[in-house]
């Protein structure tokens, strides 16, 4: 198990009777089965949600591919954090797909059923983590993006060869993969305050010298003080994109912070919905000055 820098290709190195597959997320890559027969003439493939009841949500299936040179080097080249990840099995690749159908729907630890998205390296790399029979039968390695400490890295790791067998009849989520898999949904509430951001306030972002992790710090103060629908945390950052971060560390705002910092009959959705408010007032009377 290991981790190299996202820009570089990953080691690759196959034993004899290894194929290597790529899992791509059709949620993430739009048209996916055409872009596939763009990048190569006659590429080899399975829908997972190819047969029903799934097989309504082709469009946006996770996608087990072939990995021919072209597409490996169109993934590596063109690839999006999000579009998925590498494996490598024994299997060719029709039994192969049918080893990750029997993962399209887990338990969670409460016994409710769950749609895993079989495609998202995010959530992946955290199941894959364990040595996970449901997971890992017929696998022999991925190759996984990741961010670890805010860096995007190739995650690597090879199946446990102490390996057991699948235990019931369906993946039965356990309490720490269910607490990881929260992660993921956090992640792309990160992700959802940087294009916000991004887009709305660009200089505020250029000003930080790392931006991913002063929005992370400022993201974790916010939730713990209520905010914690997206839309609670965008106008939280509303407030940061408008006036920075003086109306915290300077006092220079003493409505705004007694709106973000203290209780009050007010819901934490109305108070920031009234410091965000405040803070566009604010920055436009500057503005003006």
């Amino acid at each position: 198990m290991g981790a190299i820098p996202l820009e570089m290709t990953p080691d690759i190195e196959l034993a004899n009777a290894e194929r290597l597959y790529l899992l791509l997320d059709g949620a993430r890559i739009p048209e996916l089965e055409r872009v596939l027969f763009e990048q190569d003439d006659a590429p080899v493939y399975q829908p997972i949600y190819l047969y029903a009841p799934w097989d309504s949500l082709r469009e946006v299936s996770p996608c087990l591919v072939c990995a021919t040179p072209n597409l490996l080097d169109w993934f590596i080249q063109n690839r999006e954090p999000s579009w998925g990840y590498l494996l490598s099995s024994q299997l060719v690749l029709l039994p192969l797909a049918e080893r990750l159908r029997a993962l399209i729907e887990v338990e969670s630890p409460y016994g409710s059923r769950i749609l895993l998205k079989l495609a998202m390296p995010e959530t992946m790399w955290r199941l894959f983590m364990d040595d996970e029979p449901w997971l890992w039968q017929d696998v022999e390695q991925v190759w996984i993006p990741v961010r670890q400490a805010n860096q995007p890295v190739w995650w690597h790791k090879t199946v446990s060869p102490e390996l057991g067998e699948p235990v019931g009849k369906r993946f039965r989520l356990s309490d720490a993969q269910w607490t990881r898999l929260g992660e993921v949904t956090w992640l792309s509430t990160l992700d959802a305050i940087w294009r916000h951001m991004n887009k709305w306030f660009p200089a505020r972002l250029q000003e930080q010298i790392e931006p991913a992790a002063w929005i992370a710090r400022w993201a974790e103060q916010a939730y713990g003080k209520g905010f914690e629908s997206e839309r609670d945390l965008l106008l939280f950052f509303n407030v940061l994109g408008y006036l920075g971060s003086g109306w915290f560390e300077q006092d220079e705002y003493p409505r705004i912070k007694a709106l973000i910092t203290q209780p009050s009959a007010q819901t934490p959705s109305q108070r920031i919905e009234q410091a965000a408010e405040l803070a566009e007032a604010l920055s436009k009377k500057d503005q003006d000055a």
